[in-house]
């Protein structure tokens, strides 16, 4: 049956090129590159933080060799849209009016919500933010937080990245922030936030702040499918606890029990 063994040898073949290939397929990944622990650009220019090795690890699992692409987060959606990168994978909350537009994979992180502002201002703080301006991110989950639920109390402003919320905020430019409590807890920690602190209740609302952060593609794109299943992969053996551990330790923002 020499015609037989050639034809069982040829299909082995074309199996190996075909599984060679799609461990050689090229994509490239957004980043906002600013929002630590989350992402951010050393000094050589490359990227760092929990969704860098997070997302180098998806993309090793789905068989993918991914260019990371820095990218301010206001311009995100539109870009993808646009398809100048074919994932996003930067602390984009999963919310319904993404969803019409976009498609996300399953949640790989869940986190709350903090304003934070000067030390000692903010006592009262029902009483305190009556009147001050909050720095968010224009446009976005922290955005039409402050305009549903502190309409005529907070003017928002927006901004591109967390480096400008930041600098304004200790210029005086701004009153408080609004983002999410780890990157928030990063800049009070930090030099530049000494004279910073939390105020008022921390804040989870599904409703308007999203059901998780997951990656965003465009619509029908089959990269949803690889990158879910490498998602379920590394919570499944505890990659995901050892990167957790890595960025964030002692924190708890594993979002499995979103989908499981």
């Amino acid at each position: 049956m020499p015609g037989m063994k050639h034809l069982a040898l040829a299909a082995v073949l074309l199996a190996a090129t075909s599984l060679q290939a799609l461990a050689q397929e090229k994509i490239t990944v957004a980043t906002e590159a600013s929002f630590p622990p989350f992402s951010k650009t050393e000094a050589d220019g490359t990227y760092s933080g929990f969704e860098i090795d997070l997302g180098n690890e998806v993309c090793k699992r789905a068989g993918l060799d991914c260019e990371w692409v820095k990218q301010d987060f206001d311009g995100m959606i539109a870009a993808l849209l646009a398809r100048k990168f074919n994932m996003v994978f930067s602390s984009m909350s999963i919310k319904p009016e993404r969803e019409k537009v976009a498609d996300f994979s399953i949640p790989y992180y869940a986190t709350k919500f903090v304003f934070y502002g000067k030390k000692g201002a903010f006592k009262d703080f029902a009483a305190d933010i009556k009147g001050k301006r909050v720095g968010v991110y224009a446009g976005a989950t922290q955005d039409q937080y402050v305009r549903k639920f502190h309409a005529g109390e907070l003017e928002p402003v927006g901004y591109e990245n967390a480096d400008q919320i930041h600098a304004d905020l200790v210029n005086g430019r701004i009153d408080l922030a609004f983002g999410e409590q780890l990157p928030a807890n990063e800049f009070l920690a930090s030099p530049q936030g000494q004279d910073f602190e939390v105020a008022g209740p921390i804040i989870d609302n599904p409703e308007v702040l999203g059901r998780g952060v997951g990656a965003m593609f465009a619509k029908g794109d089959p990269l949803k499918a690889k990158v879910d299943e490498a998602i379920r992969a590394i919570y499944a053996d505890g990659t995901f606890d050892k990167i957790e551990q890595k960025w964030v330790p002692g924190a708890d923002i594993r979002a499995d029990k979103l989908w499981r």
